[in-house]
């Protein structure tokens, strides 16, 4: 994610190496695409990415947890943690620093002031059930953020604490068990309004721990071994997928009438009660994929898409800023072609501070790793 961006060849011109896929990176590229043309307006479905993402980090974060053993746990996890944060913690804390000073400038959202503690903690995710909630367009995404480092400590726990028959027991029971937890969870929040159960219910970790038990799964080479061919279980899941998706869009319509909106999140249709088995169905579609991608494909390991997915972290962090001030640059009611042109530039420009952040902010700290299965995962 071979174009010339003026970088070294290590960023411009990834390769294949030990704890390596350029499948996967191509994957990443896809999905973080996804997410910026969804916040762009141009692909309703785009939120898709996200899920997506999470299942990858199933993947990744397993296969660190255990191809990296020491045979010391206090040693593993000390390396885990460090490796953890020197990924993600340089680039995210120069996020907060930017909108700590932003608050203190009284230049942001109105509710910055309240969201900095949740942010500076890594647990903005949980801040939809907390009082003086308010959406905004800065900053909201980061709440994926928190759902990764959150779960990466349930797993380090579960993976370096457990037998491994053990952990490959709990990660059958959380795969199969998403949807049980999406209901108990929701059940759990009765005294929560309606719209903030819908935006809790999409942020909070428990509902994505069956996409990082499914990402888990494809890396444990046990659990390969008993699956059909990669291409065939795609070519299930995806058939299952689409007939549940016509079925359920036909009873959207029957009952509900034309969709003015876009296709939205499953918790968007809760007549349907897709939100209780809708991210279930996204995560197994993508655990498929990543099953394929693992034995190489050449269409996600293509070159530009796999640098993309390299860069990935840092285009995701910093697209909505760069959104939101092309923002304001246009008039008050800009035109389709407008708002394409916005889109581009949103890319090129995230795509552009992503490659500079990689190559001389990100890449130094990632250089400290230690035991590391990949110094980019």
């Amino acid at each position: 994610m071979t174009i010339s961006w003026g970088l070294s060849s290590s960023v411009a011109r990834p390769t294949r190496r030990a704890g390596h896929s350029l499948a996967l990176d191509g994957l990443r590229g896809l999905a973080v695409l996804a997410v910026v043309a969804f916040h762009t307006g141009v692909l309703p479905f785009g939120w898709l990415g996200v899920p997506v993402f999470f299942v990858l980090s199933g993947h990744f974060i397993t296969r660190i947890l255990l191809e990296r053993r020491t045979g010391n746990r206090s040693t593993d996890l000390g390396n885990f943690l460090r490796n953890r944060a020197l990924r993600l913690a340089p680039l995210y804390l120069l996020a907060c620093v930017a909108l700590t000073v932003l608050a203190v400038v009284k230049h942001g959202p109105k509710n910055l002031a309240g969201d900095l503690p949740f942010l500076w903690t890594w647990t903005y995710d949980f801040r939809p059930v907390t009082a003086g909630y308010v959406d905004n367009n800065l900053y909201d995404h980061l709440w994926s953020l928190g759902v990764e480092v959150q779960l990466y400590l349930v797993w380090a726990a579960l993976a370096l604490l457990l037998p491994r028959r053990w952990f490959t027991r709990v990660l059958v029971a959380l795969a199969v068990g998403g949807p049980v937890v999406r209901v108990l969870v929701w059940l759990a929040m009765v005294g929560f309004g309606p719209d903030q159960r819908v935006i809790a219910t999409y942020e909070l970790p428990t509902t994505y721990l069956d996409a990082f038990a499914i990402g888990a799964l494809t890396a444990l080479p046990e659990v390969r071994a008993r699956l059909p061919r990669p291409a065939r279980v795609v070519w299930v899941v995806a058939g299952l997928t689409a007939v549940i998706c016509v079925v359920e869009l036909v009873g959207v319509l029957r009952r509900e009438g034309p969709i003015t909106g876009n296709l939205h999140f499953p918790i968007a249709f809760p007549r349907q009660l897709a939100w209780i088995w809708g991210y279930s169905l996204i995560a197994a579609l993508t655990g498929a994929i990543v099953l394929v991608a693992l034995g190489g494909s050449r269409p996600l390991s293509w070159r530009p898409l796999a640098w993309v997915g390299l860069i990935s972290y840092g285009v995701y962090v910093g697209h909505r800023p760069v959104l939101e001030l092309g923002k304001r640059l246009l008039p008050g009611e800009p035109s389709m072609v407008l708002l394409a042109g916005l889109a581009v530039a949103v890319v090129l420009v995230s795509l552009g501070l992503a490659a500079v952040s990689y190559r001389w902010f990100e890449r130094p700290f990632m250089s400290r790793k230690r035991n590391a299965l990949s110094t980019t995962a």
